[in-house]
């Protein structure tokens, strides 16, 4: 009797006995190595967020103003033509309508409007 109670102990017993071995204190492991690591190329890629520089400073160049080329058609209704001066209009006006171009000295010259 007291051995088949000792033999349903036995598992329990190993099993506190694995238990206890497993949590016992171990001692302390201290290691020194002397000696030459060579490490191979580490190619680090950007960081995971953007960096904003800031935008380059860029002068332009000064305008310039250029008059039209001499032969450049204009609409009919356009111009007026008064005699030695041509005038732009400010809006379309029917073709061989009387108009005024500003001549020197303050006057106004009649014309035709083409």
């Amino acid at each position: 009797m007291k051995r088949a109670r000792f033999l349903r102990a036995l598992p329990i017993l190993a099993a506190l006995a694995i238990a206890g071995a497993l949590c016992a204190p171990r001692s302390a492991q201290a290691h020194v190595r002397i000696g030459f690591f060579v490490a191979p190329p580490v190619v680090v890629g950007p960081p995971a967020y953007d960096y904003y520089y800031p935008v380059p400073v860029y002068y332009p160049p000064p305008a310039y103003y250029y008059p039209p080329p001499a032969n450049a058609s204009v609409p009919a209704g356009y111009t007026c033509y008064a005699g030695p001066y041509v005038c732009p209009l400010d809006k379309i006006h029917p073709v061989n309508s009387h108009c005024a171009c500003p001549a020197y000295g303050g006057a106004s010259v009649i014309g035709t409007v083409r």
